[in-house]
């Protein structure tokens, strides 16, 4: 007997905002477009999504054997009708794309949906012949960007896959959230460690003392607080202690706040419309700050941070490289902007809302024409 009517799978309950972000937004639309009234989450910690209540973890953060989390896994899938893999890089590793075969097999013969997933890079042949398993398996992928896409039809070319867009913008079509207008104050910084954990390598402090440098020229001709924004606040991989070596960087002078990561990604996007500019290094920083209506500036360290730049036209000044920037690149347009106004990306939140809803075609596909009309004041 199935008790749920699906399993929302990905990387949740990691006090990620950008996984936060995709859980919710997947939520809404397992709700929306498949009336998924039970639904059952993987995740390390108990999580409240609004409109399922609490939601009790089905993984553990410490393992008392070897693969207790892939049977947990398993016997997720065997309680739940489907499996609904939402968002994120979440196909590039053999072992792991196998138990995602394993969890739809044990689910279920059909309904199986990948919405918002990024592929690559494929650790080895064996992990490529299996992502073209699992792409032919779903019903339905939608894949987040034009790498992965041409990807996908490469190496699956008769699985139901298309472009789409990240889960994100969805959640800007709740019908219990709206943004309010506030009177913005303050520039938002969010860095994360790349390679390095403890932040000690050079690239790191190098990283730092730009980010410092900035932060006092801007301060200095502004006035503006500053925030660092913990993206990710997992005690081990977060945000937390890059942001703690970076005021010891700064005089006492300079008020500087750091701003603890929320588990509610709705609060965090309302926080983010607050401030007059974000520098993000996190993916989901310049995402969840581009849905905000911010002006952000990107510290690219991974292809998909520079592809997410290009899917929304972001101006080519307000892309760095977060291994080789000056501040006085960074500063000046961060000052330019405040004084005159800040270049936006040609791409707007109403247009990434309804590329993003392109995940649910699968679902969605026999609705009325009209049906985006319904988000056209997003």
């Amino acid at each position: 007997m199935k008790n749920y009517d699906a399993y929302l799978c990905g990387y949740y309950g990691m006090q990620n905002s950008g996984d936060d972000a995709l859980m919710y937004a997947a939520a809404w639309g397992a709700q929306k477009f498949l009336n998924v009234q039970q639904l059952r989450v993987s995740s390390q910690r108990d999580l409240r999504i609004p409109q399922f209540g609490k939601i009790y973890k089905t993984q553990s953060e410490s393992q008392k054997i070897r693969g207790q989390n892939r049977f947990e896994h398993y016997y997720s899938a065997l309680q739940s009708r489907r499996v609904i893999f939402g968002g994120g890089s979440v196909l590039h590793n053999a072992q792991d794309i196998n138990i995602k075969l394993d969890m739809m097999a044990l689910s279920g013969l059909s309904g199986h949906l990948a919405l918002g997933v990024g592929l690559g890079p494929f650790k080895n042949i064996a992990a490529e012949k299996a992502c073209a398993r699992f792409l032919n398996r779903c019903d339905f992928v939608g894949v987040r960007d034009t790498e992965s896409y041409a990807m996908a039809r490469s190496i699956a070319p008769d699985a139901n896959v298309d472009l789409t867009f990240d889960l994100a913008p969805l959640l800007l079509c709740r019908d219990d959230f709206q943004l309010k207008p506030i009177a913005r104050s303050g520039i938002a910084f969010n860095l994360c460690p790349v390679r390095d954990l403890t932040c000690e390598s050079l690239e790191d402090k190098v990283r730092l003392r730009e980010i410092a440098l900035t932060i006092e020229r801007v301060w200095e001709e502004t006035g503006e607080e500053i925030y660092l924004l913990d993206i990710n606040g997992h005690p081990l991989i977060g945000d937390t202690q890059l942001h703690i070596k970076l005021m010891a960087y700064l005089s006492s002078d300079i008020p500087v706040h750091i701003v603890e990561y929320d588990p509610n990604p709705l609060r965090l996007l309302q926080r983010l419309a607050s401030y007059k500019a974000i520098v993000s290094m996190r993916l989901h920083g310049s995402i969840l700050g581009f849905l905000a209506g911010t002006p952000v500036l990107s510290l690219n360290y991974h292809s998909k941070c520079e592809g997410w730049c290009d899917q929304i036209d972001m101006p080519v000044c307000n892309r760095f490289d977060a291994t080789k920037f000056s501040h006085e690149s960074l500063a000046y347009i961060l000052l330019n902007g405040i004084q005159n106004g800040f270049l936006m990306p040609s791409v707007t939140t109403a247009q990434a809302t309804k590329l993003s809803i392109k995940n649910w075609r699968y679902s969605y596909e026999n609705h009325t024409a009209s049906h985006y009309s319904r988000y056209s004041a997003v």
